[in-house]
Formats: structure tokens, sequence, C-alpha cells
């Protein structure tokens, strides 16, 4: 462990909140990564929950509007699927930092 980790967890080793130095890094790393966690499901469930619908039904969704804009444009219409596709970009981001993080999870052990 290099000096600097060490001088940021020995404070809270110092304090008894954590048995050892590397203790407190695997715990505070394990912590963090179920805030992620925390995070990017809930950026999942939020967008679950606008559009009712999971993300592979949403893209086939925006799939067809997009197809409707070809044969019928309309600036509306087009507006909107800009904003979808705004939030399908934000969706396939928190899937797969998802995914990211629940590999990351498995590597430490949690």
């Amino acid at each position: 462990m290099t000096d600097q980790v060490a001088s940021v967890v020995e404070p809270f080793v110092r304090r008894g909140l954590f048995a050892s130095p590397e203790k407190a890094v695997v715990e505070m790393a394990r912590e963090y990564i179920m805030h992620q966690l925390e995070h990017y499901r809930s950026v999942i469930e939020s967008l679950q929950a606008k559009y009712g619908m999971t993300y592979e039904q949403f893209l086939a969704y925006l799939n067809s509007r997009s197809k409707t804009l070809i044969t019928t444009p309309d600036p509306a219409l087009s507006q909107a699927v800009m904003k979808e596709e705004e939030d399908a970009l934000d969706w396939k981001i928190a899937t797969e930092m998802l995914h990211s993080w629940l590999g990351l999870q498995n590597e430490v052990g949690q």
C-alpha cells in the first residue's frame, strides 16, 4: 500500500472504524461499488418507469418511430424522437456501466 493510500485510511483505522488499512480499503471499495450499482440501477429503473418498457422494447419502439419519420416527416415527432434517442443513449450507458460494475463486484468478491 502506498504512503498516500495509507495516509487516507489511517484516520479510519485509528478511530477503530476498521481493523486494518487493508480492511479499510477493501470495505471502502465494496461500498463504492455498491453505490455505483445503486446509481445505475436507479437510472435504468427510472427510464423503465418513464417509458413503461424494457430497454430492448424501447429500442424497437424508437426504431418504429424513426421509420415513421422517414415516411411522414413531422417536426414535432422529430423533436420527440431526438429526446427519446438521448434517453436511449443514457439507458444504454447505464446498462453497460451496470454490467461493468457487476463484473467488478464479482472480481472484488462481494
